[in-house]
């Protein structure tokens, strides 16, 4: 078996050179100036990547097997939902249970559950993928060290269905007392304090991450017929404006991130002045009452000119925003490139979180452009019903911060202009949702950034994505129009979304039914 870094190095360089010729130059640079060596491997030939016609997905979580029991669930996916692949989480920290009055409230299947979780691999793994790593011990001992790809795999393929490994990698604090040694590779914020969001330039989480493709591609390889990797974080500056998506702290100052910062003449010290003067002004906007108030505490020059000043002022803020994106768009190449070396044939894609659609800061970073050159097919979180109040919430945070010189009601026809939306007014945003224009537009955004490749675009389709009970929540209707759009705007199949958990089954066979149609038209 090759070593665990080599395939890592050699695919994560030759695949970023596709990113960026520019940022491979000085990488293979400094290398070579090391004495290291690291012979070309090509791009991956993604003619060979098996993709499965009329795709439709959906996301399954370990405790639902159980609950239900594997076969009960599979008849409900496939004979309501009309779903030919399965997502399996093999990786999650997020569990929660549904209870019947709770938050997200249990649906006409399932048990309620309970709180206690621990979380980590839902699957077994030969430590030798994670010799070169502290972070070893991971796997879950949740109902009783239950494997889902060794039990449930097999009768998802005896169906006709293919099963893809679901590798979750959002930041939760519980991974700070469930897995050994997390702490060590936590981010530090600008005022030196760990958080506890893994870095993705310290080498023993990217060796952790890659670590878990070979554990599953190489030890499942009989059984897993894809991977699908899902991680919902922002850079400093992305944080700092806030959002449904924002972790804790104004991040990475690490000896990592400073060295990589040197690397390319950025000045750590700078760049945490910087970001402590926005984190300080956006705290001041906190206890402003807003322009309508005419409070005392408000700006001479408002706080949008003060923003833009401190940018310039301060360029290393946008530049160390861009060593953050630029290291997860290299964490995800790499990761890449290791599935593909192991298994060409197979589909590895990326969960695009929902702030693609709203933010035009995170926008920017997340080009599908760039992403194109690293994956097999792109899953878009384009739940539109769910949109409603989450860009509502997210409207809420422009006000708090860079715009706060304007009311939510002020800005939101510029802001639709820039994001090329025709939707509901601010007010009503909670009730509505966002119309399936949105889920068209979005998927076709995604088709166009990724043409002249074979990316497959599978938007998501909006089955009870959870919200207030006051706000908008999903029908029959709704999901069938979904569907549709989803298709008539060229998608290449659907995610099924968010989680088959939360789902009430009317509304997962409304998708089915859809799907029926579509495809039974497009066969005659």
């Amino acid at each position: 078996m090759k070593h665990s870094n080599d395939r890592r190095d050699i695919l994560g360089f030759s695949l970023l050179g596709a990113l960026t010729q520019g940022a491979l130059s000085q990488n293979v640079s400094r290398l070579q100036a090391q004495g290291v060596q690291r012979p070309a491997a090509p791009v991956p030939d993604r003619a060979v990547t098996r993709n499965r016609r009329n795709f439709v997905a959906i996301q399954v979580k370990p405790f639902a097997w159980k609950d239900e029991g594997i076969d009960r669930l599979l008849d409900n996916i496939q004979n309501k939902g009309a779903v030919n692949t399965v997502w399996a989480y093999t990786y999650d920290y997020s569990e929660e249970h549904m209870t019947r009055n709770g938050t997200i409230p249990l649906p006409d299947h399932g048990i309620p559950g309970g709180s206690q979780f621990v979380g980590g691999a839902f699957y077994d793994y030969d430590p030798k993928y994670f010799q070169n790593t502290i972070l070893r011990d991971f796997r879950s001992p949740d109902y009783g060290n239950f494997n889902v790809i060794a039990e449930v795999a097999p009768k998802v393929k005896a169906r006709g269905m293919d099963f893809f490994a679901w590798d979750y990698n959002n930041a939760f604090p519980i991974m700070m007392q469930s897995i050994p040694n997390f702490i060590e590779v936590a981010e530090i914020d600008i005022y030196g304090r760990r958080t506890t969001s893994p870095c993705f330039n310290h080498p023993d989480y990217r060796a952790h991450l890659t670590g878990k493709v070979e554990s599953v591609l190489e030890g499942y390889a009989g059984l897993v017929d894809g991977f699908a990797w899902g991680c919902e974080r922002m850079g400093p500056l992305g944080n700092l404006i806030g959002g449904g998506w924002s972790t804790r702290g104004l991040c990475c100052f690490c000896r990592f991130c400073v060295a990589k910062g040197q690397e390319r003449g950025v000045s750590a010290d700078r760049a945490r002045m910087g970001y402590r003067k926005l984190d300080a002004l956006f705290g001041a906007s906190s206890t402003d009452q807003g322009p309508a108030q005419g409070s005392a505490q408000r700006l001479a020059d408002g706080y949008f000119v003060t923003f833009w000043r401190t940018l310039l002022e301060y360029p290393e803020i946008l530049a160390w925003e861009s060593l953050w994106t630029d290291s997860y768009h290299e964490v995800r190449s790499e990761l890449y490139g290791t599935g593909k070396t192991i298994a060409p044939e197979k589909p590895f894609g990326f969960h695009i979180m929902q702030n693609m659609t709203f933010s035009p800061f995170y926008r920017a970073e997340e080009d599908y452009a760039r992403t194109k050159d690293y994956c097999d097919f792109l899953k878009l979180a384009t739940y539109n019903n769910a949109a409603g109040p989450r860009l509502a919430t997210f409207l809420d945070r422009l006000h708090e911060t860079v715009f706060r010189d304007a009311t939510p009601e002020e800005f939101q026809p510029f802001f639709y202009d820039v994001m090329g939306y025709r939707e509901a007014p601010y007010a009503q945003l909670h009730t509505t949702g966002l119309s399936v224009e949105y889920l068209k537009e979005e998927t076709r955004r995604a088709l166009e950034g990724v043409r002249g490749s074979n990316v497959q675009i599978y938007p998501g389709i909006d089955i009870d994505v959870p919200t207030k009970r006051t706000d908008k929540r999903t029908t029959p209707d709704d999901v069938r129009r979904s569907v549709h759009a989803a298709f008539e705007a060229g998608a290449n199949g659907v995610v099924l979304s968010r989680e088959y958990v939360e789902m009430w089954l009317a509304n997962l066979t409304a998708a089915g039914d859809a799907l029926r149609e579509i495809f039974a038209n497009t066969k005659s």
